[in-house]
């Protein structure tokens, strides 16, 4: 005997009925609590990183010279880094501080981690203590 013979034409009717008129379907409104999660948690990402950028404070500059001091002393005994560039946004904002090994140059450009850095951009540049 199948399922369905035990519903009687009365019990089809009355869920028919049931669907058509009384039940409105929530739609989205019942996953909106999955989303709001993930969504609050990119929002306050978002807010936090917007802080961070217009919080960021411009060092005082270097001479190309001491710069190069720094950075060279830097290469030889393997240090780490934090450069500042001479760039900002169309808004003011500051790029955030590159920090990592100087791991050589060109004729243009130092490297520091794996970023190709123009000398003529660095700002400023502090050795790390180890």
């Amino acid at each position: 005997m199948d399922k369905t013979d035990d519903i009687d034409e009365t019990t089809l009717k009355q869920a028919a009925n049931f669907f058509k008129y009384d039940y409105h379907d929530r739609g989205m409104v019942k996953w909106q609590g999955y989303y709001l999660s993930d969504h609050t948690e990119h929002v306050n990402k978002v807010a936090h990183q917007v802080t961070d950028a217009n919080n960021r404070t411009r060092q005082p500059k270097m001479t190309p010279e001491a710069i190069a001091q720094i950075l060279f002393e830097a290469y030889t005994h393997n240090d780490t880094v934090t450069a500042q560039l001479n760039t900002q946004s169309d808004t003011g904002i500051i790029p955030p501080m590159i920090t990592g090994p100087v791991m050589g140059y060109t004729d243009e450009s130092i490297i520091i981690g794996k970023q190709f850095i123009p000398q003529h951009n660095l700002w400023w540049v502090s050795k790390n203590e180890r």
